[in-house]
């Protein structure tokens, strides 16, 4: 009786011309698999030929050298029919999983060559996976891929440009791209402008500023100027231009950290118009004219990998389509 191993499967599936004893025999192509399964399932080789699309006789002299190479008849002839025996049955079992086996590799095969399977790692900002921008991008991607396997690092944008570099990403969502990646393609989602955040405890007296020279001598939450050189250049300068240098009274790691700093009475801080969703009642956005500079926040991915991989394709395809319906919506 045939083996059922992993062993003979792998021989049956490749077609190594070594049976189990060490003797030479005729290779096994997959085309004695189909045309065996055929009869045997259709219980006459006429039957079997005509669902297989091959003539009588071809299809017999294909199943004689099948069971020449195996060593041992599979089938048992009569005038009304074929029926299987004990090793043909045992081969059928065989033979009918690995043809499955590999109707389902090449199914999974296209489905990954067309961005369908497959792993998708992305970077972001943390203040940027609440946007609706974002939101509609993944939910767009996870409909149209929803096997494949997504998983989101908050990240500031220095640091995924690293992560990308080093093949830790496929893609991210992120600010600054041409100041910390400009060898990097990207995408815009929405631009952005900063806005000036302050304390506005409830009850207390609030006075706006109307600019930055305003808030020159008032305590500042800033960023980490060693975790995103661009973000901190860019303030600074906005800053000088009005005629001073702020005065740094606490450092957050990002927009989140900043405005509960602000909230907490720690200081003024310079956060994306974007955030404004997601601030508490006792934090006040002061959009200032001086500030008016605006960046873009992107989908940024290594461009010189052309074509990109599958799954990235597909994620480009739904952050064009959200991008697009934000600006009509705009």
């Amino acid at each position: 009786m045939l083996s059922n191993t992993i062993e003979w499967r792998l021989l049956c599936f490749t077609g190594i011309s070594m049976n189990r004893n060490g003797y030479r025999m005729r290779q096994i192509e997959l085309r004695h698999l189909r045309y065996f399964v055929a009869v045997a399932q259709a219980g006459s080789v006429m039957a079997g030929a005509r669902a297989a699309g091959i003539v009588q006789p071809a299809l017999s002299r294909q199943i004689r050298e099948l069971e020449d190479a195996i060593g041992t008849p599979l089938l048992v002839r009569r005038a009304t029919g074929v029926t299987l025996t004990a090793a043909g049955a045992s081969f059928l079992q065989d033979a009918t999983g690995l043809l499955a086996a590999l109707q389902d590799s090449r199914e999974r095969a296209l489905r990954s060559a067309a961005g369908q399977l497959g792993e998708l790692r992305l970077g972001a900002l943390p203040n940027c996976l609440p946007l609706p921008v974002v939101a509609n991008v993944l939910k767009a991607f996870r409909d149209a891929c929803p096997d494949v396997k997504l998983s989101i690092a908050p990240m500031l944008s220095a640091e995924q440009a690293n992560a990308l570099m080093r093949g830790q990403l496929d893609g991210g969502i992120m600010a600054w791209r041409r100041d910390e990646a400009p060898h990097l393609s990207g995408v815009r989602l929405l631009s952005d402008r900063f806005v000036l955040a302050m304390p506005a405890p409830p009850g207390g007296r609030f006075i706006v500023p109307r600019t930055l020279a305003d808030v020159a001598n008032e305590p500042f939450v800033w960023f980490d100027a060693q975790r995103s050189a661009a973000h901190h250049r860019f303030l600074m300068a906005q800053c000088q231009q009005a005629g001073f240098t702020p005065r740094i009274a606490q450092v957050g790691s990002d927009i989140p950290t900043l405005i509960g700093l602000v909230a907490a009475g720690m200081g003024c801080a310079f956060v994306p118009e974007s955030a404004s969703p997601t601030c508490p009642h006792t934090v006040r956005l002061v959009a200032l004219d001086e500030l008016a500079s605006r960046f873009d926040i992107e989908f940024v991915f290594d461009g010189a990998a052309m074509p990109p991989s599958p799954v990235v394709a597909r994620f480009l395809e739904a952050v064009r389509d959200a991008a697009g319906e934000a600006r009509q919506a705009g």
